[in-house]
């Protein structure tokens, strides 16, 4: 898998995962940050991704549940705490890992991208010319 290709199965998932919800105001963090990972520097890289929202006047369980079923569907390993508020976290398939937050001020759902070969210096020189 190329880097680009981890960035985008990340956005894709991140924001499939948001138009699940009843929920509007949808906006990202900022674009996909891409970082390091593994053990040495230059050799392999993720992207981190964040969107958040107002949250609804809804069930704040219930859209966490359709959050969760989602995640499981796509082979991730789910895990749901709720105190002292509900937040999902999943692993596995096509990302390194998600969360998705219902905080009393908004909903957010983070993840990082699959960790792939790839030197994170050089793709911020390509992405800001």
């Amino acid at each position: 898998m190329s880097p680009e290709q981890a960035r985008d199965a990340l956005v894709s998932t991140v924001e499939e995962s948001a138009s699940l919800l009843n929920v509007r105001g949808w906006t990202w963090d900022g674009a996909p940050e891409v970082g390091n990972c593994g053990q040495r520097s230059g050799e392999r890289v993720n992207y981190t991704y964040g969107y958040g929202a107002p949250p609804p006047d809804g069930d704040r369980a219930a859209d966490a549940q359709k959050i969760a079923d989602y995640w499981r569907s796509l082979g991730m390993e789910v895990r749901v705490v709720d105190k002292p508020l509900i937040v999902v976290y999943a692993s596995g398939g096509p990302v390194g890992g998600l969360s998705f937050s219902t905080a009393p001020g908004d909903y957010h759902i983070a993840g990082t991208s699959l960790c792939v070969p790839g030197d994170a210096s050089e793709i911020r020189k390509q992405d800001n010319g």
